[in-house]
């Protein structure tokens, strides 16, 4: 018997699977997830006794070593963002936690890059933290507005470390944020502070803030391509910028406030705008130079001008709403950068004159052919002069 086979059959079917999956629109797949970047472990030293009083005025019982920062290690690996803050106390003594009449948090602000400077508290467009309520810790992530309101974006109560939350330790907090939970930044800042409390008075320790990932700078020169001959010297404008800011605040190089390197010597000669003077002894080897630097920027994360919070509707301001307006608005970052510099040697007599001609050759032509013009002129009319006075005679 005469076998037959179905195009149907098992092959066929996957081979049009296949075309289906090639054909298909990719609206039909889902877009990849964003990540933030990623960076290796940076450190922080707040080693400073600088409390600011935040509610009240009594301290007698406040500024513990519990809620004393002295270095912050933070790392990322894109999805989470991971921070060890090292406290001045050295024991895992929780009494200090269990007092009815005393608050202790930990916590972070993040400053979205991308968002206008004026939004948030005081600029911080989220506030993360952990906090000893009632016997227990309790983790929140809150969104923050320049209106006065905020919004509860995730929480946790009575958590246990042992589900990838924070950890308490002797002498340090370990915090862990899921940046998903703030739609993945690719650059944003960061303010880590304690919080400590009793009764109605308050005191935070707040760090400076930082920029996430670690900068480097982006730099334009004017022109754009640093070319200078052997024996010369150039005076540089150049642009400095990073996402969080463009705001110099100084430059340094490798070995001091200058960089010196087989006769070429470079220097800042203003701050903001940035200005460098690129000098070249005639001896200096001709070629390509690299010349790094650091730059340390201005973070500031809201204006002097931002209105102060109030509820419109009330006219009833919420305790902490006060807090946020001792938020830290100001902090410095350092960000690398490099300026890449062409030693050429002298010009030749050929090469001077064409470089003359080139720069003065159109503007004295214009001005040759002018007076060739006017001569000409000239010389017609009198010649025309000179026969005219011929036929008279």
């Amino acid at each position: 018997m005469k076998k037959t086979f179905s195009i149907f059959g098992p092959c066929s079917f996957t081979f049009a699977m296949l075309l289906l999956f090639f054909f298909m629109p990719s609206t039909y797949f889902p877009t990849t997830f964003a990540l933030s970047p990623a960076f290796e472990p940076q450190a922080i030293n707040d080693q400073r006794n600088d409390w600011i009083q935040t509610f009240g005025n009594e301290s007698i019982n406040l500024k513990s070593n519990y809620s004393d920062l002295l270095e912050i290690d933070y790392l990322s690996d894109g999805k989470t963002l991971k921070a060890t803050l090292w406290l001045g106390s050295d024991s895992e003594n929780a009494s200090i936690y269990n007092q009815s009449l005393k608050r202790i948090s930990y916590g972070m602000l993040i400053k979205i890059a991308s968002y206008n400077i004026n939004t948030g508290f005081s600029g911080a467009d989220y506030n993360y933290h952990i906090e000893w309520v009632n016997g227990n810790w309790n983790e929140y992530l809150y969104q923050l507005s320049s209106t006065g309101s905020q919004i509860l974006l995730n929480s946790k109560t009575n958590y246990t470390e042992f589900f990838g939350g924070p950890t308490i330790g002797p002498g340090y907090v370990k915090l862990r944020l899921n940046l998903t939970s703030i739609n993945s930044p690719s650059n944003y800042g960061l303010s880590f502070y304690t919080a400590e409390s009793f009764k109605s008075s308050e005191v935070r320790d707040f760090t400076s803030w930082v920029a996430v990932p670690p900068p480097v700078i982006d730099i334009l020169t004017h022109p754009e391509s640093i070319v200078i001959r052997q024996g010369e010297k150039k005076i540089v404008p150049t642009e400095i910028e990073t996402p969080l800011s463009t705001n110099v605040t100084s430059i340094a190089f490798e070995y001091g406030t200058n960089f010196s390197s087989n006769g070429l010597n470079v220097s800042a000669q203003r701050i903001q705008p940035p200005l460098f003077e690129v000098a070249v002894s005639p001896q200096s080897p001709v070629g390509v130079y690299t010349v790094p630097f650091e730059a340390s920027m201005l973070v500031q994360t809201t204006s002097s001008t931002s209105p102060m919070f109030n509820d419109t509707v009330t006219e009833i301001v919420d305790p902490e709403f006060q807090v946020s307006k001792k938020y830290p608005t100001t902090g410095d970052i350092i960000g690398k950068g490099n300026l890449t510099i062409e030693v050429l040697p002298p010009l030749t007599v050929n090469e001077e004159f064409m470089a003359f001609w080139n720069t003065y050759g159109t503007a004295m032509v214009i001005l040759c052919s002018g007076a060739a013009g006017v001569f000409a002129t000239f010389f017609i009319d009198y010649v025309k002069s000179l026969k005219s006075r011929r036929k008279h005679k």
